[in-house]
């Protein structure tokens, strides 16, 4: 891959306060750079307009500033992260991506900030650039397109072409005709250098399939009927739309030179030659590993690589449908596959690949890098579209009575209508179906519909700061027990109390209530329901064991207090779970509340004092109790007198199933204080423990999360046809109809409105007999049972990372690892396969036998024997690439960053 020479800053006026902006020695408000904010949010680009970059590092601490309060704190705008100097003059870095290294800012706005805050340094902060319109689209030209150009025979004759929007090869030819003072009536090839080695322009290439950034050029004039390169192997024929094709055009090429073919790969992309068909390299033509992973996983998909090879696409083609590539991406697919799977290429050259992508797909223009799963669902849609067997797509209306339906025939018919109108090999291999059912929280209508899928992109836990929450533990029947949680701030009370279990490994289960107590001057409770977030800054977090399962409908829970003068606390709070129909009572508060008291907040030389006996029916005589009762709502701070009698105490609603909102607040008003412990939790406490939060993640996990019931926001909140107004319904995705091929998409990649940034959990991946079976909502669905055959790998960052793949070749029966133009053969993935570099799984579901039992699929041989390491070593980096992935392997806990409080 050609290395990019960096593009020099351009020189700069000063920015000059801009009109009706605050004075300079004037500290913006937080309500200015708020409105600030917002103004580059919803900025438009206007062509050649003038935008300037901001390092990311400095725009993040704006954004906390602005977050926290503190405006004043922000220093000068410093751009030294994503710039470099050289004999005295600034370049911005290369390979630089957008909200995750710089941000761009229009140049009004640009003004304001720097009259604020200035710049640290004039030469090296301005980093001005021009909007450009590009293939219809407008966007911040970061890197001028230079393509430097000189003479083959002598490269002292030299220019620099700045590339504008608008040129094409044959503008490219004029423009250097001219400046290389050249004749038009000469036969010139053009070549563009990769490292020190030459190729071909393929003149048939639109202009962006060669030029992104900055690339060498040079122009080889042909002298007495010679040029200067020569061809080193003679060029084979090869069919319509084959990689190996040469251009024939106005640039002067007449088939005799060193062309990207097949059979003429030079020692850089790969060298023709005998080897495993399959085994086989793609060239880089500048950042496009993702493509060179995505394609690998696809041409080990053995259904899909079959389809191809034995021509059966040719039929399929279907050049009329306006939603594909009229047949020239299944075409290219098919040259692609055939060279790779020929057994004669070590590496093959994609271009013309990448051309037809680019040429239907803007988006991949270009040579700056993509998502290899973006790259890779395109091309699955574009050869669903092209290789669709239905010519002409009927219209089916939508009937409602089909909702009516038993769910396995309403299933089955969505499928059916499904295929009415996409039937081709990516549907028959690669399509499955997701049941989606959504609730509506205010009359619970529930609405069902049957979705296809093509792959399934799994949710990851988020990146998060990671702090120390403390939990106690209060146990009814023994000593409590205090943890140090490490958390994020989203962890939630369900997520707590299971780090809390796998911790302790109870022996038997237990049921809890999490609370906490707001305020260090009274002892008022807030109950935390299961999805609420546990992290309290500065405050414990109380976790009372109920005696009865609160998920027994009709359960109930109470709070007691223990408290002088009803507002003074005696001790901590405790909480208290009732059985349905048992009523509360004066009787059940003496019997059950005052045992706890006793056991955990009075002093045992006190005990005696406290007759059990005088505590039986003392309703009939209230002064005979050491305490007076009162009641109160949740929320309520007017607790009332419990009657001296008997009575069923009424909950808020006796109707409400809420135990979370619908308890009562008991406060115990004792007549004497000084029976009660000074407890303030350290004599209760057996034991403390420090639990850190999770360090990896379980492939069964993400498919539990991407299965979860979750709430929709207001943004995407549904239209209920009973309540005739959008709500904010519950929704829930389930398994239906799993496909032969299962494209699994772990979602790496973090997107906020001011930021991108790689999730790096290290993901724990069966390689073979991945049960899902049970995880099928339809209970009618076959045995599903799932061997791992292909991984897409990104290593690195998110701006500076590397994309290589691994797939097993089924008819070598062996594993490869695929990085660029290297195919090698390695050993198997460890079982399971531990990494924070799997980003695309791909799975092939085992056959059945006569009774419904999976087939092996490939030997049980290949997987006992050259076993990789679960930490295996790090692939090499290709030198196009290697300077922002020095290394593939992370610390497990590199999502964490530990603060204390």
């Amino acid at each position: 891959m050609p290395t990019p020479e960096d593009v020099p800053m351009e020189d700069h006026d000063n920015v000059r306060t801009a009109e009706g902006s605050q004075d300079e020695s004037t500290t913006p408000s937080r309500d200015v750079l708020k409105n600030l904010l917002h103004e580059v949010e919803i900025a438009d680009m206007v062509e050649n307009a003038i935008w300037y970059l901001i390092a990311q590092k400095w725009w993040n601490a704006l954004l906390k500033a602005i977050r926290d309060g503190f405006v004043d704190d922000v220093g000068p705008i410093d751009n030294s992260q994503i710039s470099e100097c050289r004999q005295g003059v600034f370049y911005l870095k290369q390979r630089l991506a957008e909200q995750v290294d710089y941000t761009a800012v229009p140049e009004h706005l640009f003004k304001r900030l720097v009259s604020f805050y200035g710049v640290e340094d004039e030469r090296r902060d301005y980093i001005r650039r021009t909007v450009i319109k590009k293939n219809g689209q407008l966007s911040v030209e970061v890197y001028p397109r230079i393509v430097h150009i000189a003479l083959a025979r002598n490269r002292d004759i030299k220019a620099d072409l700045v590339l504008k929007p608008e040129d094409t090869m044959i503008s490219l030819r004029e423009r250097a005709i001219m400046e290389l003072s050249l004749n038009e009536s000469d036969k010139i090839r053009f070549y563009v250098m990769n490292d020190e080695t030459p190729e071909l322009i393929d003149t048939s290439q639109s202009i962006d399939s060669y030029f992104d950034t900055v690339q060498k050029v040079l122009v080889d004039v042909e002298e007495q009927g010679e040029y200067f390169y020569k061809p080193q192997n003679p060029v084979q024929q090869q069919p319509k739309l084959s990689f190996a094709s040469q251009s024939s055009s106005s640039l002067g090429s007449n088939g005799n030179g060193l062309s990207n073919a097949y059979s003429a790969q030079s020692s850089s992309t790969g060298i023709a030659n005998r080897t495993t068909p399959g085994a086989c390299g793609l060239s880089n033509l500048g950042n496009t590993c993702f493509m060179a992973s995505a394609f690998q996983c696809l041409s080990n998909m053995p259904p899909l690589r079959d389809y191809f090879l034995n021509n059966s696409y040719q039929d399929d083609i279907n050049e009329e449908n306006p939603l594909g590539t009229h047949g020239n991406l299944a075409a290219a697919v098919g040259d692609l596959m055939k060279g790779m799977w020929s057994g004669e290429y070590a590496s093959i050259n994609p271009r013309k690949f990448k051309g037809i992508i680019g040429q239907f797909a803007p988006r991949f223009n270009g040579y700056s890098q993509q998502d290899a799963h973006e790259l890779m669902a395109y091309v699955l849609d574009g050869l669903h579209e092209d290789l669709n067997r239905i010519k002409k797509k009927p219209y089916i209306e939508d009937n409602d009575e089909d909702a009516k339906l038993p769910e396995a025939e309403y299933a089955a018919k969505s499928w059916e209508t499904y295929k009415r109108r996409n039937d081709s090999i990516i549907v028959d291999t690669l399509h499955g179906q997701l049941k989606s059912t959504l609730i509506c929280p205010v009359c619970e209508k529930i609405s069902i519909k049957f979705d296809p899928f093509g792959y399934l992109s799994l949710p990851l836990p988020a990146k998060e700061q990671i702090v120390k929450q403390t939990v106690i533990v209060m146990f009814l029947n023994r000593k409590w027990a205090k943890f140090s949680l490490g958390i994020t701030d989203t962890t939630n009370v369900e997520e707590a109390e299971r780090l809390m279990l796998d911790k302790l490994q109870p022996e038997k289960q237990h049921h809890f209530v999490f609370f906490h107590v707001p305020s260090q001057y009274h002892d008022e409770v807030t109950i935390l329901r299961p999805s609420d977030k546990v992290r309290i800054q500065g405050r414990e977090v109380y976790v009372a064991e109920v005696e009865y399962d609160l998920n027994v409908r009709g359960t109930r829970i109470f709070v007691a207090y223990n408290r002088v003068k009803l507002l003074r606390p005696a001790s901590l709070p405790m909480v208290y779970s009732l059985p349905p129909n048992q009523p509360l009572t004066r009787d059940y508060l003496n019997e059950n509340v005052f045992k706890t008291t006793k056991r955990f907040f009075v002093n045992q030389k006190n005990i005696m004092e406290l007759d059990d006996d005088s505590m039986t029916g003392s309703n009939s005589t209230e002064e005979r109790e050491p305490y007076k009762l009162f009641v109160a709502d949740a929320g309520s701070t007017t607790p009332l007198p419990i009657p001296p009698t008997n009575d069923p105490i009424p909950f808020p609603d006796e109707k409400s199933h809420d135990i979370y909102r619908n308890f009562l607040q008991i406060t115990f008003q004792w007549k004497e204080s000084k029976i009660f412990n000074n407890y303030k939790g350290s004599e209760l406490i057996e034991r403390e423990m420090t639990v850190s939060t999770r360090r990896k993640v379980l492939l069964e996990e993400t498919l539990e999360w991407f299965t979860k019931k979750e709430q929709l926001g207001e943004q995407d909140s549904w239209y209920c046809p009973q309540c005739k107004k959008h709500e904010r319904a519950t929704k829930q995705l389930d398994l239906w109809k799993l496909p032969e091929i299962l494209i699994l998409h772990l979602k790496r990649f973090q997107y906020t409105k001011w930021s991108r940034e790689k999730l790096t959990w290290e993901v724990v991946i069966p390689v073979r007999g991945l049960d899902l079976t049970d995880k099928v909502a339809n209970p009618n669905h076959e045995k599903a049972i799932y061997d791992l055959i292909a991984v897409s790998r990104h290593y690195g960052s998110l701006s500076g990372g590397h994309y290589t793949a691994i797939g097993f070749n089924d008819k070598a029966q062996k594993w490869f690892d695929f990085n660029d133009s290297s195919a090698s053969s390695t050993c198997s993935p460890a079982e399971p396969y531990e990494s924070s570099d799997p980003y695309i799984l791909v799975y092939r579901r085992r056959k059945l036998d006569a009774n419904g039992e999976p087939i092996e699929s490939f030997e049980e041989t290949d997987f006992a024997q050259n076993v990789r390491p679960k930490r295996g070593a790090a692939p090499s980096m290709s030198s196009a690439t290697s300077s922002g992935a020095s290394s593939s392997r992370h610390q497990i806990d590199e999502n964490m960053e530990m603060e204390e409080d």
